[in-house]
């Protein structure tokens, strides 16, 4: 074979070589990230469809491979689910929390950025899906540091 067939070849191939990778990568990225969002928060919030504001813990932990979240709230205990999610045709991600409470559903779209000691803070809109929510509920989380 020529030289000139072999770069072709090469230039055509490429592209598709590094499709095959992007998923890969994509998974490596999201387990970052479930790495980094683990741990213990100070959450003040504001309740779905209500001025009523509300403070509390929020612990979020990996357990049989997937992010579980663990609300105390209230003196109430509440277990959830957590997943990184994208949005915006794959442009971005969110973390993405599910619950009940007094038996609705509830779903959390959350935003993280790193805070000036590289700890996750996390912001979050509240609502029931599937419903309209006029008044969503608001959650900012702060990471508590372990002694």
């Amino acid at each position: 074979m020529n030289k000139l067939f072999i770069r072709r070849l090469a230039i055509l191939c490429l592209p598709l070589i590094s499709l095959c990778l992007v998923p890969t990568a994509m998974a490596e990225v999201d387990e970052l990230f479930k790495q980094y969002l683990q741990g213990h928060y100070q959450l003040v919030g504001k309740a779905i469809d209500s001025d009523a504001s509300y403070t509390g813990k929020m612990s979020i932990y990996e357990q049989g491979g997937e992010l579980k979240v663990h609300r105390e709230i209230e003196g109430v205990s509440i277990q959830g689910t957590a997943t990184i999610e994208p949005v915006l045709n794959g442009d971005a991600k969110v973390l993405r929390i599910r619950f009940q409470q007094q038996e609705r559903d509830i779903e959390a779209n959350c935003l993280w950025r790193g805070d000036l000691d590289n700890y996750a803070r996390i912001s979050c809109y509240l609502y029931h899906p599937g419903h309209d929510t006029e008044n969503p509920g608001l959650e900012a989380l702060f990471h508590l540091r372990q002694h």
